[in-house]
């Protein structure tokens, strides 16, 4: 926990409290404020950080957070959670993945812990590191797909930490409940700024943007277990922790397939059931047509047998576009 002079919501009694961090002034000549939810139980317990919306385009776990939070009893609850509901204002106003701003780094997923003197993105890094994160004893990154149609449900942890570091954040990772949790690597990132500091935290990405009502209706089920799930994890809710059988994969056993290609990509996998699925080496998993010539341009093929943890819907993509993503199951293993 930080030395410094806690911040304004630390005196909060139990109940909910709302306010905005102001950032910096806009050239249209509104003020760049960060949203700021804060929710106090009855008992002492740990400071839950969850920030979301780091990425403008990535709105449906904020959604699923303001339903988890509003069908909470304070009187039940101990500790605190600390939420930051858009994380980019500016980035979600122009529902794009980065700052629309002149110059710099752009993405706040790389920057933290900010810079107060840098750019806009840096800016509102720094913001949310000082109000939040250096007050946090836990955080949660919460990430979910895109413009795009993409279909995922995982929790992604540092895989460069201390092991005792390692199991804490593998722990809070299972409690969220998703089919797949992957030691992944993201400097820059807040969770990373915090494993730097020796606190636990990890990485959400759990569904994407218009997928349609029954999609939708899953993933954000999902996102409401999972988070009362690590909260049972963390003693600020009541309840049994077990979480289901789940693959483990790092980095070494995750293969992207990205057409070469730019044109419309016909997906054979589209449902949020088809994740998980055993994919055998040499499977068409999509191919891509060109919108100009209607020709077949490229296909898609599984290189390996893995599991699919990542896909997208039926669309258009432009070259370099992840489409799938596979666990290759001679580096992946179940955990019970």
């Amino acid at each position: 926990m930080s030395t410094k002079a806690a911040p304004l919501w630390a005196d909060q009694k139990e109940g909910r409290f709302f306010t905005r961090i102001e950032v910096t002034s806009m050239l249209n000549g509104a003020m760049l404020a960060l949203p700021l939810h804060v929710v106090t139980g009855s008992a002492p317990g740990p400071t839950f950080g969850i920030i979301t919306n780091t990425h403008g385009d990535e709105f449906l776990a904020t959604i699923a957070i303001r339903q988890m939070i509003n069908g909470l009893d304070t009187a039940k609850l101990k500790g605190r959670l600390v939420i930051i509901s858009v994380a980019n204002p500016m980035a979600t106003a122009g529902f794009g993945r980065q700052t629309p701003e002149q110059h710099g780094r752009t993405d706040l997923h790389e920057v933290y812990p900010g810079n107060a003197r840098g750019n806009t993105t840096q800016m509102i890094a720094a913001a949310i590191t000082e109000n939040v994160l250096n007050y946090v004893d836990v955080l949660i990154d919460f990430h979910s797909g895109g413009s795009g149609g993409r279909l995922q449900a995982r929790v992604d942890y540092n895989a460069k930490t201390p092991d005792d570091l390692k199991q804490k954040n593998l722990a809070l990772a299972r409690a969220f409940g998703a089919p797949f949790v992957h030691e992944n690597e993201f400097a820059g990132s807040a969770a990373h700024y915090l494993n730097s500091r020796g606190i636990p935290a990890v990485n959400p990405e759990v569904g994407g943007s218009y997928l349609g009502p029954d999609s939708t209706r899953h993933y954000t089920e999902m996102m409401v277990n999972g988070l009362r799930g690590m909260m049972r994890h963390l003693g600020m809710i009541d309840g049994p922790v077990k979480p289901p059988q789940q693959l483990h994969f790092g980095l070494q056993a995750r293969k992207e397939l990205r057409p070469k290609q730019s044109g419309y990509l016909v997906s054979y996998y589209e449902h949020a059931g088809d994740l998980g699925r055993l994919i055998k080496s040499g499977t068409k998993l999509g191919e891509v047509i060109d919108l100009y010539s209607y020709n077949i341009i490229e296909e898609l093929i599984a290189p390996f047998d893995g599991y699919l943890f990542f896909s997208r819907y039926s669309g258009v993509v432009g070259g370099g576009t992840q489409a799938f993503a596979l666990a290759e199951t001679a580096a992946s293993k179940w955990l019970d």
